[in-house]
């Protein structure tokens, strides 16, 4: 994808992230999945930008665990739409900020 087609949420997750210092791919295939974001540095970390509409918890738990099994240690789903929220629901994760 192209910048221009990601979603505003996703290009917020992409301004926070850079902001905080981290190197991330966006839209990176593992195994049969395509994820958000993904970082190395830390481990191995997935964002998905959920949203607030059209996820299935069933569909992404069956999804998070293929992921683990592929060597994923993290996965962090963000329905929050606002630059502060998403760092928030980030420094909750990984991150003991100022």
């Amino acid at each position: 994808m192209k910048p221009k087609d990601f979603t505003s949420q996703e290009k917020t997750i992409a301004t926070v992230l850079s902001e905080i210092g981290c190197r991330y791919a966006q839209q990176v295939s593992i195994g049969q999945y395509v994820v958000d974001f993904y970082l190395e540095q830390d481990g191995k970390i997935v964002i998905e930008a959920d949203s607030v509409y059209g996820h299935y918890k069933e569909a992404d738990a069956q999804r998070d665990q293929d992921l683990q099994e592929m060597g994923v240690n993290v996965i962090i789903h963000i329905k929050d739409i606002t630059k502060e929220s998403i760092k928030q629901k980030l420094r909750e994760h990984f991150y003991a900020w100022n």
